[in-house]
């Protein structure tokens, strides 16, 4: 009878592993864990951004809002779009703070579409929602730059229209906005680092950092799912992914920049033509190294999975295959015989008093018996029959196309070895190992089960006739 402790234990056992499990899985992911923990942090570091740049407006500080000088400005109107952007990722949406992300998600959207609105329809609108505007237009009458310009509108426009789609838990799209998004400040880096201003046109660096920081912290609110998930896994793909997205940026990147500053210097112009050959061949390297990776660690997963299915078909003491085995491939012979007219034997052996030899010499030598029998099993058929342990002290043995006169031959061949066959520890000091074995032919029966029951049946009357002998089913 089994107690209350021992229900409990047993209880417990698959649950800790179900939790090891867990715990592991969690480490390899660690990646995705890191974005969703730095999202929030992304985003205060924006609000700050925007902060002092509000207050560089009002303490009259250029330097908080124009980072370079003589360079574009940060524009009040554009501080505001982050700093929405930013407390609605900084709320999340979840729970009850949904609905401030909500509420500055959709400010957000007023303020970059009212920019929007005004730089296509010729209107005036965003004038009204900006604050310092005195302070903006003297730097506009000086001829400085202090605009929200196209590029700057749209993205901080896609990046509110993001956090209103993920109140919709709209992953996929919420990531294509953010990326897009991306896109926009990674272009005027571009521009800042090549020396072309229609790069980055009224867009302050300040402003492009921010729109960088907002559309990494949008897209690590949503690391554990969807093309981040992907990009940020630790298997293989992932890995591909992330080697092939920093070579991507990086490599063309430099070779752009070496490319400018050497064609303002000496005007060449084929040097275009090789920028074009080293990208082509950089493009194809990646390839040919992603795939090289990719085939390396496919062959060690088919090598698994061909080692996985082997051990589900063998018997690990033995090295001989499994019940299953046997019956999947006695399954197939019948099949093929049904349709050649041929037959196939099946023989059934059973060692006798196999309990004595552990009562006596102990299970480490039985096992040792197991393995003996086995090998003589395997020497004693052609490569074309098979030969599996069906459990304990029992074995299977089909033999192809074999008629009914050879099965009986093949029998009294294997019971022969078998008591003959030599273990260190048993034979040479108590007595040979005998085997009882049960046959039956393919032709006897109209089905594989009735079959294998007519040479277990023929087995218990080799036992009940003294053991060691062959016993044939009855034709």
């Amino acid at each position: 009878m089994i107690d209350a402790n021992t229900t409990t234990m047993a209880s417990a056992v698959p649950s800790a592993m179900t939790q090891n499990k867990q715990s592991h899985s969690n480490r390899r992911w660690l990646l995705t864990r890191w974005a969703l923990v730095i999202s929030r942090p992304l985003g205060a570091c924006c609000a700050i951004f925007a902060i002092l740049v509000l207050l560089g407006y009002f303490g009259h500080v250029e330097s908080f809002y124009r980072p370079i000088d003589g360079g574009p400005a940060t524009n009040p109107l554009t501080a505001l779009c982050i700093l929405c952007v930013a407390m609605g990722l900084w709320y999340g949406n979840t729970g009850r703070k949904q609905i401030f992300q909500l509420v500055f998600a959709l400010a957000g959207i007023v303020l970059s579409a009212a920019k929007l609105i005004d730089l296509n329809f010729t209107m005036n609108i965003s004038p009204a929602l900006t604050p310092f505007m005195d302070i903006v237009q003297n730097d506009l009458n000086a001829g400085k730059s202090n605009a929200t310009g196209l590029n700057s509108a749209i993205m901080l426009f896609l990046l509110s229209v993001s956090l209103v789609i993920s109140a919709f838990k709209k992953t996929i799209l919420i990531q294509i906005l953010a990326f897009i998004s991306l896109a926009v400040p990674l272009v005027s880096y571009t521009g800042y680092a090549y020396g072309f201003n229609h790069f980055y046109g009224q867009m302050s660096l300040l402003t492009a950092t921010a729109g960088i920081f907002l559309a990494l912290s949008t897209l690590c609110t949503t690391g554990n799912k969807g093309i981040l998930r992907a990009i940020l896994s630790p298997y293989v793909g992932g890995r591909i992914a992330r080697i092939q997205i920093m070579l991507g940026f990086i490599v063309p990147f430099s070779m752009g920049y070496l490319l400018i500053k050497t064609f303002l210097k000496t005007g060449d112009g084929n040097l275009f033509g090789i920028f074009v050959v080293a990208i082509t061949w950089f493009i194809i390297s990646l390839v040919c190294a992603s795939a090289v990776m990719q085939e390396m660690v496919d062959h060690k997963r088919r090598h698994a999975e061909k080692s996985l299915l082997l051990s589900a078909m063998t018997d690990p003491l033995t090295g001989l295959f499994n019940r299953r085995k046997f019956y999947e491939t006695a399954h197939r012979e019948f099949e093929r015989i049904r349709r050649n007219e041929s037959q196939f034997g099946i023989l059934i052996l059973d060692l006798d008093f196999f309990k004595k030899i552990n009562d006596t010499a102990g299970h480490d030598m039985g096992d040792k018996v197991l393995v003996q029998v086995a090998k003589i099993l395997k020497q004693s058929i052609r490569s074309v029959d098979l030969v599996a342990r069906m459990g304990g002290e029992e074995f299977a043995i089909l033999l192809v196309d074999t008629p009914y006169q050879g099965v009986e031959r093949v029998a009294e061949k294997i019971r022969a070895n078998v008591e003959t066959m030599e273990v260190e520890g048993w034979t040479d000091i108590y007595q040979p190992i005998t085997a009882s074995i049960g046959c039956a032919n393919s032709n006897q029966r109209p089905r594989l089960e009735e079959i294998i029951t007519l040479a277990d049946e023929a087995l218990y009357t080799a036992k009940a006739k003294g053991r060691n002998q062959v016993c044939l089913a009855e034709a």
